[in-house]
Order: C-alpha cells, then structure tokens, then sequence
C-alpha cells in the first residue's frame, strides 16, 4: 500500500468511528455519511498492493459486513436496531486494530508473499510510547486548524466520561445489569475514536486499553468488580487528568505533555485484562479529598483565577465553554425576540406620531413590558443546569472514602434533575465535597460500632436536591452517631469561642462547628480531622446569598440543609426609600412590615433600641445612619419598620416608604469599592440610576453587635 493510501486508510476508518458515534435508534441522519464512508475504505482496501494476506481479508470482509449491517438498518430489516448499531460499532473498532497492525509490518517482509507477518509481540504501554514518540507526544502543540476540534473534543469526550463514571457507580450496586457495562464500553470507545482521529495517541491508547477490559466484561469473561473496577475508575481519573492537562496547553499556548503514571496504568489494564496482577504495586491514585488540597481549593480559588487570567487571552476562541440548549428553548428565545421587535417598533411608531391618545401608548407600553419580562426568564432559564453532574462526583468521593475508610456505606442521591443556575453548580460543589467527607468520616460509625448499637452494619448517607419556595434546597442526611453537643460545648469554651456557663439552644451549639479550628475529632485523619472545612463551607455558601442549618439527633444521625437562591443574577426585591435615596430589600428576607406604635418601641441596656414585635424583641436597625442618607422622618412611629431574617435571627430596618416590587438584575460594585458590608450588589432602575441591594445577612449581623 502506498504511503498516501496507507494515511488515508487511517483517516477514513477514524472518521467512520466518529461517524458510527453519532448515531441513535432514533436518529439515523449520520447513516448516509457512514455508508459512504464505508465504501471508500472498500475502494482503498482494493487499491493497496502490499500486506499481508490474512490481514487485507479480515479488512474485506470487516467493512463488507459493516456495509451490510448499515444497509439492514436502513431498510428497516433488523429487529433491534441498538443491537445492530452495536454491532456495526464494534466491527468498526476492529477495522481500527487491523489498520493500526497493517501499519507496523515491514513492506519488505509482505510485498508480494501474500503471507501473513506476525506483529511484533510488544506491551500496550510500549506501543503506547511507541506511538507517542512517532507522533511528536511529549511537546506536541495544537495547530490553529486543529484547535475547534480539540475543543469539541474536550467537551464531548468530558461528557462521555461523566455517562461512564455514573455507570460504573451503578454497576457496583446492580452488577447483574449488562446494559451499564454496554454504556461504559461505548463511552470508551466513543472517545478511542475521536482521540484517534485528532491524533491524541495517549487518550487513544488508555481508552483502547480500557475498551479491552471492558469488552471481555461484556462478553461475560470477566467480572467487572473489586480490582477490574477500580483499574477502570483509574482510567476515568487519569482521562480527566488528560483532558485537563489538554484543555490548559490550549488556553495557554503550551505543548501536551506526556503522563507519567499513564504506562504503569496501562499495564495495569493488561494485566486485569489477563487475569493476573501486576508484577509492582501501582502507584496510589492523588487523593483529593485531604484537607489541605480541599482547602486550598476554596480559599485559593480567587488566587489561581487571576494568576491565570494573564493566559486566559491567548486562547479565549479555543477554550470558550460549551453548553448543550434545548431547541425549544432556542425556538421560543427567537419567537420572543421577534415579539419584542414588533412590540418596540410599535412604541417608536406612536411615539413619533403623536396624534393617539395616551392610554393607547401606555397599553403598549405595558404589552412590550409583558414581552421583555417573559424574555428576560427565558433567558434565564437557558442558564439552568441539572445538579446531576455535581451529585455524581459525590457518588463517587463516597465510593472512594468508604473504601478508604473500611465502611460499608450505602450512598444514595435525590433530585439529581433539579436545575440550578450553572454559575451556584459550579460554585456548590466544593462545599459539598467537604460536608460528604465529614458526613462519611465523623458520621458514618464502623461496621462494629454500628451493630453494638443496633443499627445495620451498613451506613447510609443520602444526598437529595429539591426546589422550595423559590429557592433550591439541597439536604445531605446519614444515620450516623449524630452531633455531641457536649463535645462540642466544651471545644468551644476551651477555644474562648463560648463563655461558660452561656445557655445556648441545641441549633446554636451545632453552628459552633463553622467556626474556624473547632474540631471534635478524636483523631486526625488524611480525610478530615484538622479543625479546617466547615468554616470555608459556610463563608462560601453565604458567598452564594445562601445559608445552611443543622438538626442532628445522637445515635440517629444528622442532617445539613444548604438553601441558595436559583440565580445569582437575578432577584425578587422590595424597593424601598430612604429620604430621596432608594434601596432594595430581597423579598426573600422579608417577614413582615409594619409602622410601631410607641408603646413597641424601647431601649434596652446593652442591646440598644428595641421592637417588641409578636411577644419579641427584635433590634431596630436605622438604615439612614449606616447608609449615610437624610431621612424623611427619624421618629419610627412616623415612617415605617420592615422585619428581616437570615438564619433565625432578626432585625427591623427603619425606612420612610415602601415602593414597588420588582425582579432586578444584581450587578456587582467593581473591584474599586470591593466588598462592602451590608451592601451585596447594585441594579440598574428603569431611570437608568443606581439602587444599591441591601446584603440582609450582614445587617443582621451588625444589629446581633449593636
């Protein structure tokens, strides 16, 4: 075969793998592209005039029977369509094995014969670095033409690995069930084909490898459990790795780099492969779980981002992120846009005319209204993601540290279709990683301690997301040993944090554990342990305008319930007025509104002015001197008092009026004012003036000090 023919063989039985990727029982469009495709390499098959014998027939009757297969599926003639496609996905990945073994015999040694070469006898690790050093490997760059495709690529094989993962979970649960080890062979082989095609030979060669082990799991030869699993969940960590690494040398312009831990995993998979176990123990997998990476993943965060950012420029086309929309989402987002032309241009047309009455203009005014604000939750709506995604890195750092941990813990997830602004997914999955840590670590007692308790040896930890009152819930519950509130009472008063003898309600005590080096643990542990974790979790839900409770049980368990807003971009406020300034108030925070009478109003010593409100004192906040504004009136039985809660604490602000109620775009203030306490945001009103978002958590917090 000449050279030309030989790099084209190659590329048509890529683009054949991709092509035979795309398509779904319901979704046949690609079959045109696939069967045309496939009669190319029959026409190159035929062209060659080298290799040997054995090989070229295996390619013949391979791409024949492919051909075929594809044309009984488009004729309607198989009974299960699945099972065909399956099929001719798996005679594709063999076309691709007798492709890459034509490639390395010797013209000299088949030209001519007709007789069979043997392929030298080498490991899929050698042939890896084989492979690797012929490409470029080590230093390889991404040329410009390439880049859209690697990122493409990024973001499909990103996805596939997820599917992957969240089956291999499953699987550990339901091992009987076939069809996940069909979904985690495809995922493998899906990204095999798209890394063979853009020439990523080391996430080509690690997918093949894994393809291997998993296509002997559904042949029924091997069992895909114990070590066989946990050398393919290495395999999903090191792809991650990979495409990590891949996604940073496109930002920045850098050459991929080789992984040094990728031979050694390689061989692993041989050896699993063939039923024994590697000659060397591997090398641990980086446990991401210990306190210190964890932590200096979220006090870091904003660090890395702007040491980072200087880079971001330079490879903004090509790593620009990727998000799958809804069709009908688009259709209506275009239909509405339309809408609010028409509505607009209406506006425009009355206004110039001048001669309609004017209730007729304020009608229309109020109908483009209606269109913008439909349009504006549609909009936002488009930014909603699925916590599934999230949910299931929990599933499987719970897998992971009972593992490590020596417990039998049984992890179940609730609401993994719960949406929630992409910007809060991202943000809540750190904190998560640090409350399932402490749930499996300190919660979670031994198989022993359990059963001289009474209870099933097997723990159970359950993660669930649900939507409440406007706001998205999301729970985390074990039937552990519970919170000590003892314990715990003590570590504060041996801290300074509590003073003795202070009376504190059971809620109160369990919150001490936010606070930072407060820890009960009797040991410290690689998983937790050092005293570090909760008071970040806190800091970073509040960060998100969220805020978590506790309620915890001795020797039943505990239960933390993190509340965060839908969108960080949007709120429901009361608008408010302060002299001729006006605020909001998220309406969220709101209890109640009232003007006090005389006889509610008091001072009391050490705590400064009071509203007995209901039977309770509530501490009176005079927004007008924090704010620096002129009120109206001073006097709190004149103007108005509006009752707020963050996290079962109270305070009454003083304004001088309700306005409206409106939904607002939040705005941050810019680096130059930085964060200001009490102040959470700004949003633009509809005559263009600034109105500054009250941050309702740090006024109640001053109220607590004054």
């Amino acid at each position: 075969m000449a050279m030309k023919n030989d790099d084209t063989l190659m590329q048509l039985v890529e683009q054949a793998a991709c092509c035979v990727n795309m398509l779904g029982p319901s979704d046949l469009s690609d079959a045109g592209q696939l069967d045309e495709i496939l009669a190319r390499i029959d026409r190159v098959v035929h062209e060659v005039d080298r290799g040997p014998g054995s090989l070229m027939t295996q390619l013949e009757g391979v791409t024949a029977d492919a051909a075929q297969m594809l044309k009984q599926v488009l004729r309607q003639e198989v009974k299960d369509t699945s099972v065909a496609l399956d099929a001719i996905a798996k005679a594709i990945c063999s076309l691709q094995d007798l492709v890459r073994q034509l490639e390395v015999v010797e013209p000299s040694a088949c030209e001519g014969s007709g007789e069979p070469v043997a392929v030298p006898d080498a490991s899929l690790a050698d042939a890896a670095a084989e492979e690797n050093a012929a490409s470029g490997g080590e230093g390889m760059t991404i040329s410009e033409d390439d880049a859209p495709l690697v990122v493409d690529f990024i973001t499909e094989a990103s996805e596939h690995i997820e599917t992957a993962e969240s089956a291999l979970l499953e699987l550990e649960n339901h091992p009987e069930d076939n069809e996940l080890i069909n979904k985690i062979f495809r995922g493998f082989h899906t990204i095999k084909g798209m890394a063979g095609f853009l020439n990523l030979t080391e996430i080509g060669s690690l997918a093949h490898s894994a393809e291997n082990l998993l296509d002997l799991a559904r042949k029924g030869k091997l069992v895909l459990a114990a070590e066989n699993s946990d050398v393919v969940f290495e395999s999903v960590d090191m792809l991650k790795r990979m495409l990590g690494g891949l996604k940073t040398c496109m930002e920045s312009g850098t050459p991929v780099a080789t992984q040094e831990q990728l031979p050694a995993l390689l061989e692993t998979l041989t050896a699993a492969a063939e039923g024994r176990m590697p000659a060397t123990p591997r090398e641990p997998r980086p446990t991401k779980e210990d306190d210190e990476t964890l932590d200096g993943i979220l006090v870091n965060k904003a660090e890395a981002k702007r040491a980072t950012s200087s880079n971001a420029s330079a490879g903004h086309a090509a790593s620009e992120e990727k998000i799958k929309v809804s069709t009908t989402r688009l259709d209506n987002l275009i239909n509405m846009t339309g809408e609010l032309v028409i509505a607009q241009l209406m506006v425009a047309e009355e206004v110039n005319s001048g001669t309609s009455a004017i209730h007729e203009l304020a009608r229309k005014v109020a109908q483009q209204g209606k269109i913008v604000r439909e349009l504006q939750e549609l909009s936002m709506s488009m930014r909603m993601v699925p916590v599934q995604g999230v949910f299931q890195k929990m599933s499987r750092l719970a897998r992971d540290l009972s593992r490590k941990g020596d417990k039998r813990v049984d992890f179940v997830t609730v609401g993994e279709e719960t949406e929630l602004d992409r910007t809060v997914v991202d943000k809540i999955a750190d904190p998560l990683i640090h409350m399932v840590r402490n749930s499996l670590d300190h919660g979670i007692e031994p198989g022993e301690a359990r059963l001289q308790a009474g209870k099933d040896p097997v723990g159970h930890v359950e993660l669930r997301a649900f939507h409440q009152a406007g706001n998205i819930v999301i729970e985390i519950e074990d039937d552990g040993k519970g919170l000590d509130k003892d314990r715990i009472l003590k570590k504060a008063i041996d801290n300074g944090v509590v003073d003795p003898g202070q009376g504190l309600p059971d809620e109160e005590v369990f919150k001490l554990i936010f606070h930072p080096g407060l820890s009960t643990a009797e040991k410290v542990t690689s998983v937790s342990g050092r005293g570090v974790g909760m008071d970040v979790v806190k800091k970073n839900i509040e960060s998100l305008r969220g805020k978590i409770e506790i309620s915890s049980t001795p020797g039943q368990g505990t239960t933390f319930t993190i509340r965060l807003p839908l969108t960080l971009a949007v709120i429901d406020g009361q608008v408010v007025s302060i002299g001729d300034q006006r605020y909001i108030i998220p309406i969220n925070s709101i209890v109640r509104s009232l003007r006090p009478t005389a006889r509610q109003i008091s001072s009391v010593q050490g705590r400064g002015e009071m509203i007995l409100e209901r039977g309770e004192l509530i501490p009176l906040v005079r927004l007008y001197r924090f704010l620096d504004a002129v009120p109206t009136e001073e006097d709190p039985t004149q103007a108005l008092v509006v009752v707020v809660e963050e996290d079962g604490r109270k305070c009454c602000l003083l304004v001088d009026d309700l306005l409206a109620q409106q939904q607002v775009v939040i705005k941050n203030l810019g680096d130059a004012l930085g964060r200001v306490q009490g102040v959470s945001g700004g949003a633009i009103m509809g005559d263009g003036k600034v109105c500054l978002i009250l941050d309702i958590p740090g006024l109640v917090a001053l109220a607590q000090r004054q």
